[in-house]
């Protein structure tokens, strides 16, 4: 576990800086691929394993774009996850009733305000995918549901949309609202690292 937040933190260090909403989320999920997955940033498919570019930023991925590598990569028959950040609009949906009908290894990250999470739960679930909201700042909230989806793929049991709750208020005053203090209190909590080392 000390090993894979301490990525995990490396990867949101270098994303993070953008401010991108989903900087969290792609951490998370990039700290929890395996060598020959896909991560969809913007108009680029990297591949994760050793020699593989580093993704630099987290830029909305064309869905139907990320769909069709996980389309490819199901054809291939080589196990491999497709994990994508989308916007939520049209091509969106297009996506998803293609990777339901076809159960396609595919992860959709969504960043969305807690005011807008039912009517994008209900669109996704009434197209029969699965669909699991999250604290989109928080690491250890992310982990148990991007690990479930990307296991889920990985097994050919289909696609899910991680929806990424991007203005959620922290637990409670004591908890620091940026995505990369609240990893360095748990690293610090934990006994994984002292403060002077995260600095």
């Amino acid at each position: 576990m000390k090993e894979l937040l301490l990525k995990i933190r490396a990867l949101l260090s270098r994303l993070g800086e953008s401010g991108e909403p989903l900087a969290a989320t792609a951490a998370v999920a990039l700290g929890l691929l395996e060598e020959g997955d896909l991560f969809a940033d913007g108009p680029e498919l990297s591949a994760v394993g050793d020699g593989a570019p580093a993704v630099e930023r987290v830029a909305p991925a064309d869905p139907l774009l990320a769909a069709g590598a996980a389309f490819a990569l199901q054809r291939r028959g080589e196990g491999g996850v497709v994990v994508a950040p989308a916007q939520d609009a049209d091509r969106l949906y297009e996506a998803i009733a293609l990777a339901v009908r076809l159960a396609l290894p595919l992860v959709l990250l969504v960043s969305c305000r807690q005011s807008a999470l039912d009517g994008l739960s209900s669109r996704v679930m009434a197209a029969d995918m699965a669909c699991i909201p999250a604290d989109g700042r928080g690491v250890m909230n992310l982990m148990p549901a991007l690990r479930l989806a990307i296991d889920k793929a990985r097994e050919g049991d289909g696609p899910t949309l991680i929806e990424c709750v991007s203005d959620q208020a922290p637990e409670d005053e004591d908890t620091p609202a940026s995505p990369l203090d609240r990893l360095n209190s748990v690293l610090i909590l934990e006994g994984y690292a002292l403060p002077e080392e995260l600095a």
